[in-house]
């Protein structure tokens, strides 16, 4: 599978596939997607160290006001929001615990920097996002260069 076939398994809808594949700035689709991701909230940014203001629960809630589905019900949003966690990737564990029965993940968008990109996108497309190398660099550790869904 090359990373042009993930496109579509992120972004829906087929006009974000148009701009993102045919993006005259980027020849890469791995750029295309982070730039178009993080430019339209798409994708959450956030910092090495975590979050603040329950960024995740924000973006859960945003993710399903936009299409009109319900991941967690107002309690279990709270409680999620008041998770206390020491690294990232055990909250983004509590946030799959909740969301996975819908037949939704939370996954990390591979970057080059010091920071996190995450992603809502189905379970059923899993094995397919988590299989491409989308740096390419053999520097950075294999299981960084892939998105990751952690369980």
């Amino acid at each position: 599978m090359d990373e042009e076939d993930l496109v579509p398994l992120i972004f829906k809808d087929p006009e974000d596939v148009e701009r993102i594949l045919n993006d005259p700035e980027e020849s890469l689709a791995y750029f295309s997607m982070l730039n178009y991701g993080l430019e339209t909230k798409r994708f959450l940014f956030l910092d090495y160290k975590g979050e603040e203001s329950h960024e995740i629960v924000n973006y859960i809630l945003d993710y399903e006001f936009n299409h009109d589905i319900e991941l967690g019900t107002p309690d279990e949003l709270e409680e999620l929001g008041e998770f206390d966690y020491k690294y990232l990737p055990e909250k983004i564990r509590e946030v799959n615990k909740l969301i996975s029965p819908k037949g939704y993940g939370l996954y990390t968008y591979p970057t080059t920097g010091d920071f996190y990109a995450l992603f809502i996108a189905e379970l059923e497309h899993k094995d397919a996002l988590t299989q491409v190398d989308l740096l390419g660099d053999e520097d950075i550790p294999e299981k960084e260069r892939h998105i990751q869904y952690y369980v």
